[in-house]
């Protein structure tokens, strides 16, 4: 079996135990796996994707059984800040290093949001107290763990730098000429070469139209989101909004 059907026979071995127990739900998914797994279960109307937080990127698939009730965020759950020195500027990539260093797995840990001299995570509520005991740093940073509620975190915040640029179109190679400073030949050649996602799904097609909160990832470039689409120009080019994520 490949990935796809170990997930999906995954999930159907939860919705037949959420059936007998009420609930039940998986470690946390990609945006793509999410995705994938609400298209191929549109019919359980008792399936829902949370992430511990609003606007969750990594979210848990949840499937409930009405007749024994719901669930609560903090059953499921659990949110840790580390705190360190500003001058410090850790990024999500040196927290989530940390972590793994530690032997835990990424499907056990939801989103990682890092601020000027603190960054929170959602995890498993079995996970929290080992991380708490055990993570003192990333990288040379010395850290410190506390547990936080899950209502401190908020609504997820995406750290975007927004430009503006004037695109022949909209088809996706040219919004990715402008967002990463490509040429046209070179944009088109990541396109087929399957190295780029629209809103997490692989798109082989340079023409492709987007639309206002597409999301675009090059896999080893990064990501960007078309934010708006304004007016034309007196020479017919198209006025967008373009946030790079940072």
């Amino acid at each position: 079996m490949d990935q796809q059907d170990l997930l999906l026979a995954h999930m159907e071995d939860l919705s037949k135990k959420a059936a007998k127990t009420g609930c039940a739900a998986s470690r946390f998914l990609t945006p793509a796996q999410a995705i994938f797994v609400e298209q191929r279960f549109r019919k359980y109307s008792n399936l829902t994707f949370d992430g511990g937080m609003d606007n969750a990127e990594y979210t848990r698939a949840i499937f409930t059984n009405p007749d024994w009730g719901t669930y609560t965020r903090d059953e499921l759950f659990a949110a840790l800040r580390f705190s360190y020195r500003p001058q410090d500027k850790l990024t999500h990539r040196d927290i989530l290093g940390a972590l793994m260093a530690l032997g835990i797995k990424r499907d056990t840990l939801g989103d990682i949001h890092c601020g000027e001299a603190s960054a929170t995570l959602v995890c498993l509520p079995e996970l929290c107290g080992y991380i708490a005991e055990s993570l003192t740093k990333a990288g040379r940073a010395g850290i410190s763990v506390s547990v936080i509620e899950l209502e401190e975190l908020g609504e997820r915040q995406e750290n975007l730098t927004i430009k503006t640029y004037n695109v022949a179109s909209l088809r996706l190679d040219a919004v990715l000429c402008a967002a990463f400073n490509l040429s046209r030949a070179k944009a088109s050649a990541l396109i087929t070469a399957n190295r780029v996602n629209v809103n997490h799904q692989p798109c082989l097609q340079p023409s492709k139209e987007l639309a206002e909160g597409d999301l675009l990832s090059v896999r080893g470039m990064g990501r960007t989101k078309l934010l708006e689409v304004g007016g034309t120009s007196k020479k017919g080019r198209i006025f967008v909004q373009i946030g790079l994520y940072t």
